[in-house]
C-alpha cells in the first residue's frame, strides 16, 4: 500500500514537470518570429485621384490576401497618411512625401530602411494582377 502511494506521488510529480516544460517552449521561440517588421505606408493629399485610390485598394488586397497572418500578428502593418493634415507633417517630411507616395518602412536587425515604391506603383497602377504579384514578391523578399 505504501509503495502504491509513493508511485502515485511520483507519477503526479512527473506529470506536472512534463506539462511545465512543454508550456515554456513556445515562449522561447516567439521573440525570434518578429525579428522583421514592415510598415507599408501610403501617403496622399486631401483630393485623391483615381490612380491614388487604386494603388491603395490593390495594396490592401495584396496585404489581406497574401499576408493575412503577418497583418494579424503585426509583422506587417498598413498605414494611410494624409500629408495635408498637420498631425502628419513630421512623418511626411521624414519620408519626403508631399503627395501620393508608397513606401515600405523595414525594421530588421535593429536597422530601419525606407524603400520608395512610388514610381513603381504609378507604373503598375493600371495592371492589378502585376501590381499585386510584384508587391507580394517585394514583401516576401524583404521578410
Amino acid at each position: 500500500m505504501k509503495h502504491l502511494l509513493h508511485l502515485s506521488v511520483l507519477a503526479i510529480g512527473l506529470l506536472f514537470t512534463a506539462c511545465g516544460s512543454d508550456a515554456q517552449q513556445p515562449a522561447k521561440s516567439t521573440p525570434s518570429s518578429v525579428a522583421t517588421r514592415i510598415d507599408v505606408i501610403e501617403f496622399h493629399s486631401e483630393h485623391r485621384c483615381a490612380t491614388c485610390i487604386n494603388i491603395e485598394a490593390m495594396t490592401r488586397e495584396a496585404l489581406n490576401t497574401g499576408f493575412a497572418a503577418q497583418m494579424k500578428d503585426g509583422t506587417i502593418t498598413f498605414r494611410l497618411v494624409n500629408v495635408e493634415e498637420e498631425a502628419n507633417a513630421k512623418i511626411a517630411e521624414e519620408f519626403g512625401a508631399y503627395g501620393t507616395a508608397l513606401f515600405l518602412h523595414v525594421h530588421k536587425n535593429g536597422k530601419d530602411e525606407k524603400i520608395d515604391l512610388t514610381e513603381w506603383a504609378f507604373m503598375k497602377a493600371n495592371d492589378a494582377a502585376t501590381f499585386k504579384a510584384e508587391l507580394t514578391q517585394k514583401l516576401r523578399a524583404t521578410l
